[in-house]
């Protein structure tokens, strides 16, 4: 994976003198209070996750340069809000507690080779042809960077959004939401009921078996959240565990965990593994 280009870098270096003694101190409820109910997933990113075990590949969808940049400063945050389907490049909200509005600034015009507007929220970052690639606002502590068109009224909708519309307002998904994972990944009710009402029209006949499938699976077990955890130790050997914990109706919670370790392979070496198909050398 390629690491972030120079000119982050050197923001990066700033920005992380400038944050050394502010800790978020910001717990999960309220992290998901910043969050759009309506969202098809959020990610929480631990300080302690590193960043190059993810698949070069996602880099087509997600910018890991601004995963790394984020990383180094601590804790962040980042959520799916909709998918573009004429070209099918996702919108996503990068929520930080860590930087203000001029310092996430200075890490998108770096990392997007672009320039800015200030507005009243915040700042859109708009590249060489006019065209706008992102916006960026600040509320109660947080800042968020948002990507795709139209992200202008995204940010403008994130700085008015109430508690009541957040991830927050979820119950079955804040009962299993805390973890001090690397990684956590959390599915609401909304996005676990979309996949209900699915069109088949585009799809084959196959894809209709399996969503067929996966619809049956929804009824049979009565989702309502789902909590997607990695955590991987620091001790020797390193233990790689994955739990997922399933929210089911009538208060059941379902909990599936599984861990890996060895002498010999590192959990770099066990993604490489996954990610090769079988070819670790």
């Amino acid at each position: 994976m390629k690491r972030v280009t120079q000119s982050v870098f050197t923001m990066l270096l700033f920005l992380f003198m400038l944050s050394w003694s502010c800790g978020s101190g910001a717990s999960m409820l309220d992290e998901m209070g910043m969050i759009p109910g309506l969202c098809f997933l959020y990610v929480h990113v631990s300080g302690n996750m590193d960043i190059d075990l993810l698949p070069d590949g996602i880099n087509e969808f997600i910018p890991l340069w601004l995963c790394d940049s984020l990383n180094v400063l601590g804790d962040f945050g980042v959520s799916l809000l909709g998918v573009n389907l004429t070209d099918f490049t996702p919108q996503l909200l990068f929520l930080s507690k860590e930087l203000g509005t001029e310092e996430m600034l200075l890490l998108g015009t770096a990392g997007f080779h672009c320039g800015s507007v200030e507005h009243q929220q915040g700042y859109d970052l708009i590249d060489d042809r006019g065209s706008m690639i992102g916006s960026i606002a600040s509320r109660d502590g947080w800042t968020c960077l948002i990507t795709g068109s139209g992200s202008d009224r995204s940010a403008r909708r994130w700085v008015e959004l109430e508690k009541e519309e957040s991830l927050a307002s979820d119950t079955d998904l804040i009962s299993i939401s805390e973890s001090d994972a690397d990684l956590t990944v959390l599915i609401s009710h909304n996005s676990i009921s979309f996949v209900s009402v699915i069109p088949t029209g585009m799809l084959s006949r196959a894809q209709v078996a399996i969503l067929n499938d996966v619809k049956d699976l929804i009824q049979t077990l009565n989702p309502k959240a789902l909590r997607i955890s990695l955590e991987i130790s620091n001790e020797e050997p390193s233990v790689t565990s994955l739990e997922l914990q399933l929210k089911r109706g009538g208060d059941n919670v379902t909990t599936f965990t599984v861990s890996f370790s060895d002498t010999e392979f590192s959990p770099a070496d066990l993604f490489k593994l996954i990610r090769d198909g079988g070819n670790l050398f």
